[in-house]
């Protein structure tokens, strides 16, 4: 074995060790911790076997033990299913049914991987070099991106939500995984390619960039938080609308009703006036209480000031203002600090301080609402003549 075999299987060998090591410790926390890390745990495990049969070749095993051809720890099929659950899981619609349903062609290929192992040595090399193992890869690879373009859909929809009830966004917009499932479609394209060029320069990039996935993913999840759905959310509006207070389920896991509006019945839509009437409620409230100087504010904290409902409350602000929610009340906390920034009181604070004096939990939050707002940073704003 040449040298660069030795570094790919070191590679390849490293990443096995640690992916295996890491989904036994979010399974660990998962226990512990009642964490929603147990589908993220089983991912990693499954994600981190793969190139096994590609370390066995490297290190000439497979000459000492044949009978370890096709070994069943390639899973195309049954990986990114756990991925695809775990953000339902974490994601503000975890009060919904979890996809289930996407592990089902996974499990027949465990099956089918099982037993083509257990078959006699020369039938496995016919089936390895054989149209069906082409097929067999291809059919994979379609089916992940399949089950990542469903997650990047599921991510999509819950920052949606979750714009329209919170004003605090840190760990809830499941940036992170949206960024890990474009590097994975990477990652399967690299894989693609090097299925007709079969290089090992290439390959070690492969590998490479399977390690970092592998510290990512784990890192990232184990800092992820379940996020709660402050408003039931459910696509029949015929049913039920009930609201979770947020505080409680942190607390107890568990859900209330609570009593926001004299109707139960919340339709997802309203005339105009009603509309309009809402949103001037809501505004006449939200100027003069200041309540947007409130960093932890929701839009529960507002419906239940106001008694409307949130869902009226929501679709208030979109059809009056264009706005979701979050950005709403952003729009009250720049007006403020930019006030500030040109009064003499910004001598005395830094940036950072104008930010929180304005309801900014943080100081990238503020630059981002702030540059979004004004097309410009805090800092040359305040430097400006306007």
């Amino acid at each position: 074995m040449d040298l660069s075999n030795s570094i790919i299987s070191f590679i390849d060998a490293l990443g096995v060790v640690q992916g295996v090591l890491l989904a036994i410790l979010l399974m660990i926390i998962h226990i512990q911790k009642n964490k929603s890390l147990l589908f993220l745990g089983i991912f990693i495990f499954l994600f981190s076997l793969e190139p096994i049969p590609n370390i066995l070749h490297d290190l000439g095993i497979l000459n000492t033990n044949p009978n370890l051809e096709l070994l069943p720890v390639g899973f195309h099929f049954l990986a990114y299913p756990f991925l695809l659950i775990y953000v339902e899981k974490i994601s503000i619609f975890n009060n919904k049914s979890l996809s289930y349903w996407t592990l089902i062609p996974g499990v027949f290929e465990f099956i089918a991987a099982t037993f083509v192992f257990l078959l006699p040595y020369a039938k496995k090399l016919e089936i390895k070099d054989s149209s069906f193992a082409i097929i067999y890869f291809f059919l994979g690879l379609c089916y992940s991106v399949y089950i990542m373009i469903i997650i990047l859909k599921r991510i999509t929809f819950h920052t949606k939500e979750v714009e329209n009830q919170y004003t605090f966004l840190d760990k809830k917009t499941l940036n992170w995984c949206k960024w890990f499932v474009y590097t994975n479609i990477i990652f399967l394209g690299l894989n693609f390619f090097n299925f007709f060029i079969d290089s090992h320069v290439w390959y070690a990039w492969i590998s490479v960039l399977n390690v970092i996935l592998i510290y990512w993913v784990s890192f990232k999840g184990i800092q992820q938080e379940k996020i709660i759905a402050l408003i039931w959310i459910d696509n029949d509006t015929s049913k039920e609308k009930k609201l979770i207070d947020a505080k409680q389920e942190i607390e107890q896991e568990e859900t209330s009703e609570l009593d926001l509006s004299t109707s139960q019945h919340i339709q997802d839509f309203m005339t105009k006036d009603e509309a309009e009437n809402t949103f001037e409620i809501l505004d006449d409230y939200v100027k003069n209480s200041e309540c947007y100087k409130n960093d932890t504010l929701t839009i529960i904290d507002i419906a239940e000031a106001i008694q409307i409902h949130p869902k009226r409350i929501s679709y208030a602000v979109n059809t009056i203002k264009s706005l979701n929610f979050n950005n709403y009340i952003n729009s009250y906390r720049v007006a403020l600090a930019k006030q500030i920034l040109k009064s003499s009181k910004a001598s005395t604070l830094s940036i950072e301080g104008i930010g929180v004096e304005s309801g900014f939990r943080s100081k990238t939050t503020f630059y981002n609402a702030f540059k979004k707002n004004v097309n410009m940073t805090p800092a040359q704003y305040k430097n400006s003549k306007d």
